[in-house]
This record gives structure tokens, C-alpha cells and sequence, in this order.
């Protein structure tokens, strides 16, 4: 499939969590000049915040009401194959292995560690990994897991307790070997295996780390000069070449744009609406999701300085939160 003709999942906020959204939407870039436009619903359910897929093609979404749901393609459309429900409060990501879902519960600062069977559907979970701590900004008067990572070892970013744990998954089943802790006030985020680095963002402070498998930070940079208080950074991509990297920040609306070798901010720009709570490279182009304004916004990234251009108009989308391209 060429790059002006993708086809993309999106979550969003449904009425369980104050959205407009009916559940997982389907969008379409056009052929001509790669422009995203709704295709429509592709499955009614509780806001599907966050999708993931598996390698066999089953599409796992967070429902930050308080669970965990599976569906299967049929075509345009999404059918479900059944669910569970969290150990926490706001499960806001999930990591897919063969075998096993991690989910990240945000408000109750835990992991969920679910079996996955052969079809796709989720197993009651086995094991439910707690956090602690808090840290100096009112996002954080708790622990709040926020994402996972699974490489050879598995990290979890904790935006309350500005820590970043990690683990083995070993039989099926966690065991934290490890933790190390970011400058206060960072609220680990997102964590991404971006150009064969491991990156995490900070949302609370727009840093950037670089870490290796055991956590240690071997590098650390910041997404923008001019952060503004009260900003809160959201989503990691990289482009085809492995040298810009991309963030959201929500607040001031921009797409922060940053050299990925030395993690140092090159320019910001409009996000093409407000609240740019995800974002998405394929091939050329770089897709917003803008949840405030209901917005999709489509990018041409220029393959030289990297710089984000705007193509078209946003395509209207109720509440949208995330963006995952089809396989």
C-alpha cells in the first residue's frame, strides 16, 4: 500500500469518559495527496483510549471506564471477541506478546499481566504488579503507571512516582529487578524504541532520556527550549530515517520536532488543533490525533530538515485519541 492510500484505527473518548466518540473509528488517507478522511465507526464500544495489535492482526483496546477488550477484523469493520476487566482504576496502554497483554492501570498506579489464548481472546489476569511513591506536581499524588516496553527486558514508565522500573517476564509472570528515577517533576509517559534507542518522555517537563535495557539513562535532551508551564507532552514517533523525532505537547498545541541523536529540539509547530493527544508516522506523512477539537490532521514531512507541513484540512473525528494503522 502506497503512503497516500493507509488505513488507520482510531480511539477515542466515548460518554464513559466525558467524549463524543461512539467507540473504534476507521480512517482513510487519500490517494492523491495523503490527507486523512473518516471512513466511519468500525466498532461501538467504552472508550478505546488506546489500540494495539497483535501479530495475528487482533486489535486490543483500553477502555479507561475500567477494561480490557479484544476484536477481530471483519473487512471495515470490528467485531468483539470478549474482554476482561482491569484490577484499576483508568487503563490507559497495553504492550502485546504472543502470549500475554500488559495493561497499565493509570489511576491505581498498577500492571495487569493477562493471558492471551491462540484466538485472541483474554484470559483472566494472572498477576498484578503495584506501584508507590508520588512526586512534587499535583499529576502526581500517586503512582500512575502509564506505559510499558517489551525488549529484552520490560520497562514501565510511572508518571506519579517519576520512576522507571524494570522487569523480567519470565513463565509468564513479572518481576521487577530493577528501578531508576528521573529528575522530580519529569512524569514518565510514553516509552518508545525509536532509531535502536529506548526513549522516554516526560510529560510534565518535556524531557527526553535515553535509556538501555536495565533503565540506566545514557542520554537525556528536552523537546522544546520554550516549554510552558502547564503543558503536558503526549506520544513519541520517529520518521523513516531515523532522525527526527516527534512529540505532542498539550496546552500550547504544537508538534515538537527533535534531533534524535542528541536528543535536542529543533522547532515546534501548530498541531492542527488542540490537544494533540497522539501521533503517527507512515511512510512521509505524520497524522495528529487532536482530541479537543475533534481533529485529524495530516503532515507532509519534508525528508531533509525533517519539518512537518501542513496538508489539506483536518478531518472531523469525535474525541480522538489514538491512531493505529491497519495491517
Amino acid at each position: 500500500m502506497s503512503d497516500g492510500n493507509r488505513q488507520f484505527w482510531v480511539g477515542g473518548y466515548t460518554a464513559s469518559m466525558g467524549g463524543t466518540a461512539a467507540g473504534i473509528g476507521l480512517a482513510r488517507s487519500r490517494a492523491d495527496d495523503g490527507v486523512l478522511e473518516y471512513a466511519g465507526l468500525a466498532v461501538p464500544t467504552s472508550s478505546p483510549s488506546f489500540l494495539a495489535s497483535s501479530a495475528s492482526g487482533v486489535i486490543y483496546a483500553t477502555d479507561e471506564a475500567g477494561r480490557i477488550e479484544a476484536f477481530r477484523r471483519e473487512g471495515d469493520r470490528l467485531e468483539s471477541i470478549g474482554g476482561q476487566q482491569a484490577s484499576g482504576d483508568s487503563p490507559c496502554h497495553v504492550s502485546v506478546t504472543d502470549e500475554r497483554l500488559l495493561v497499565s492501570n493509570y489511576g491505581a498506579g498498577s500492571i495487569d499481566v493477562f493471558p492471551v489464548a491462540p484466538s485472541g481472546q483474554i484470559g483472566p489476569i494472572l498477576q498484578t504488579l503495584h506501584g508507590s511513591g508520588s512526586g512534587p506536581e499535583s499529576a502526581q499524588d500517586g503512582p500512575h503507571a502509564h506505559s510499558t516496553l517489551v525488549g529484552r527486558t520490560v520497562l514501565s514508565a510511572d508518571l506519579g512516582s517519576d520512576e522507571v522500573h524494570v522487569h523480567t517476564l519470565e513463565r509468564g509472570v513479572l518481576e521487577r529487578i530493577g528501578t531508576s528515577r528521573l529528575p522530580a517533576g519529569t512524569g514518565p509517559r510514553d516509552l518508545g524504541l525509536l532509531g535502536g534507542r529506548i526513549i522516554v518522555l516526560g510529560e510534565l517537563s518535556g524531557a527526553l532520556f535515553a535509556l538501555d535495557d536495565a533503565g540506566t539513562v545514557t542520554a537525556s535532551g528536552t523537546l522544546v527550549a520554550d516549554w510552558v508551564p502547564g503543558d503536558h507532552a503526549a506520544a513519541l514517533a520517529v520518521d523513516a530515517s531515523g532522525r527526527f523525532l516527534y512529540s505532542g505537547i498539550r496546552g500550547s498545541d504544537r508538534i515538537a520536532v527533535v534531533r534524535l541523536a542528541d536528543l535536542s529540539p529543533i522547532a515546534s509547530l501548530p498541531s492542527g488543533g488542540e490537544w494533540p493527544r497522539h501521533l503517527t508516522v507512515v511512510g512521509d506523512f505524520l497524522y495528529v490525533a487532536n482530541e479537543r477539537s475533534n481533529a485529524l490532521a495530516t503532515f507532509r514531512l519534508d525528508p531533509q530538515s525533517g519539518m512537518p507541513i501542513p496538508v489539506g484540512e483536518p478531518a472531523e473525528v469525535s474525541s480522538p485519541t489514538y491512531l493505529l494503522p491497519v495491517q
